[in-house]
């Protein structure tokens, strides 16, 4: 409003100046006390109109002070039913925290990531659980859980399937001695793990070629199982971790067939098992 003063006050000014200089140039005093009449005229009816206008901002004031104050008490009924707003902030804290650890994770490299798979798992079902929470209902949390989600399937996409190396078979080479190599497993027995992990190109475990190319397997996979010393596939299946469920043994046999054999009570340590989504 203000400068809406200093405008009016700066029109009349150089009102008065134009009419000096048209005085100047042999205006009538009655010529001159018209026109000066006419601004001043102006000026009081600009003056009414800033008042007017300074009425009626207050009246908007006043109306928006009212509708804040609408505002603010259905924010309290709104939080009052989540359980409160003290609820609410330690919710938002949890989900800042949450995708802090998403991020950190978000910086190491795939094989990493791989290795600390669990950990999203972990983190997943923790995001999952909060959604129970009555806080989530706000559209806020629900954006907020969102994003989070996103950047949790964005870990999973950057991760590899599965971590293997190549070995290129040489001249003189077999299962057992490949496997036996140091900077393979060390361990003479687990052949049986390079057999089954390549069983797409090894027909007979006795007879691999030069040049042909086998995957070492570094990490199990998620759809992945390495089968240890006392297993059998109604123990496999009943792992929580594999379905949860020992009757749904045959759907592994089904799986791996061509690994496993026609007897599906015969399974070796170090075979590795594909597991049915």
């Amino acid at each position: 409003m203000k400068f809406t003063k200093i405008l009016f006050a700066g029109i009349f000014a150089f009102s008065l100046a134009t009419s000096a200089v048209a005085q100047d140039q042999e205006m009538t005093m009655d010529e001159y006390k018209a026109q000066l009449a006419e601004w001043q005229q102006r000026e009081a009816d600009a003056n009414a109109a800033i008042t007017k206008c300074e009425g009626e901002t207050g009246t908007l004031k006043d109306e928006v002070a009212s509708l804040d104050g609408q505002v603010k008490n259905t924010w309290d009924e709104i939080y009052n039913l989540v359980g409160g707003k003290d609820a609410v902030d330690a919710y938002k804290g949890e989900l800042d925290a949450l995708e802090a650890e998403v991020d950190g994770l978000a910086a190491l490299s795939p094989e990493e990531l791989f290795k600390r798979r669990k950990e999203i798992d972990a983190l997943e079902e923790k995001l999952n659980g909060m959604k129970d929470n009555p806080v989530y209902a706000l559209t806020e949390m629900q954006n907020k859980v969102a994003s989070i989600e996103g950047k949790i399937a964005r870990l999973r996409d950057s991760m590899p399937a599965a971590m293997y190396d190549e070995y290129t078979v040489a001249r003189g080479d077999y299962l057992w001695k490949i496997a036996k190599s140091d900077d393979i497993y060390g361990d003479p027995f687990q052949w049986v793990r390079i057999y089954s992990y390549n069983r797409d190109q090894i027909k007979n475990p006795d007879m691999i070629f030069p040049d042909q190319i086998f995957k070492i397997q570094r990490g199990v996979g998620p759809a992945e199982y390495l089968v240890k010393k006392g297993d059998y596939l109604y123990k496999i299946a009943g792992n929580e971790e594999v379905l949860g469920d020992p009757t749904k043994w045959t759907q592994i046999y089904e799986q791996n067939k061509n690994v496993v054999g026609d007897d599906p009570n015969m399974i070796y340590p170090y075979q590795v098992l594909k597991l049915p989504e």
